[in-house]
Formats: C-alpha cells, structure tokens, sequence
C-alpha cells in the first residue's frame, strides 16, 4: 500500500472520520476528535502509526522489522507500521484494530453509532 491507498481506506472505514494536516507534516487521522492513524508525510521511509493493544504490539514487533515504537507517541501504545515492507492485509487489519482500540475508549453516547463500515 501507499501513503494515498491508506488514506483513501482509512476514510472509507466510517463517514465521521476526519483527517487534518498536524504540525506540517504529519496527517492525522480522527474519530470523534481522537487520532488513530497518523501518517508522516516527511518520513524517508513511507510509516504510518496506529494505536495497537500493549501486548499484541510486543508481539508484532518481536515478529516483524517493519513494525516499531512510534516516533514522538507512547511506545507502549503506539506502533509505527513501514508500509513497503508489510503485507497490505496486514496492515489493513491493524489501522481498523486502531479504530477499534480508539472508539473503545470514547464515551459509550459517542460509541453507539461507530461500528465499522463494511
């Protein structure tokens, strides 16, 4: 996947999510005002950062090279995900998990009409 491929699935997973440019150079990517994908667009090598569950993380980052503590974001929760060098299922599976993990955290009022689109 590309940087333009993420952002286009990333939309597509509910009309209320939001995407603005942060600090210059990093996209962001929101539900009700939370980020939980953000792109930095001035990264030598094409990175994205969701949030993952503390141990799935450990896991992934033990498995694969291309999935590491996120820059500037709380490591224990946040993982950057080089997108040339993983499976595009995969990381299609992980930026939903991210939705999945932010939403869970939202008010229950605000979470009644999240789920995810199909």
């Amino acid at each position: 996947m590309n940087i333009e491929e993420i952002r286009t699935y990333v939309l597509s997973l509910h009309p209320e999510v939001t995407e603005d440019l942060f600090a210059g150079d990093w996209l962001s990517f929101r539900i009700h005002g939370k980020w939980f994908v953000l792109i930095w667009l001035e990264s030598p090598e094409p990175r994205i950062a969701v949030n993952i569950q503390p141990d799935t993380a450990r896991e992934l980052r033990e498995r694969y090279d291309a999935i590491q503590p996120a820059y500037h974001m709380n490591k224990e929760h946040w993982s950057d995900l080089f997108i040339e060098r993983l499976d595009d299922g995969l990381v299609r599976q992980l930026i939903r998990q991210s939705y999945v993990n932010i939403v869970g955290k939202l008010p229950k009022k605000a979470r009644e009409n999240l789920s995810l689109a199909d």
